[in-house]
């Protein structure tokens, strides 16, 4: 639970106005323990890709929601 919620947030990030409403379409979702626990999956997920050289467009935006839910920035290796 939370993990499609949590992707799509994570893909809208490109655009900050939609990842806002996403946000606000999903909060009875997100704002749970189970739909942190699945956003904080999807970023792990694309997170991954950053590092494989993909995404980079919203790898930035990536990293600072990871760092909003954890408190924590995530470390990326740079690509390969």
């Amino acid at each position: 639970m939370g993990f499609d919620a949590g992707l799509l947030h994570a893909y809208s990030l490109r655009v900050p106005a939609v990842a806002a409403r996403v946000r606000e379409e999903f909060a009875d979702v997100l704002g749970t323990p189970m739909g942190r626990i699945g956003e904080l999956a999807a970023l792990c997920e694309l997170l991954q890709s950053v590092a494989r050289g993909e995404y980079a467009d919203i790898a930035e935006a990536l990293m600072g929601r990871a760092e909003v839910l954890t408190g924590r920035r995530p470390p990326v290796p740079p690509p390969r």
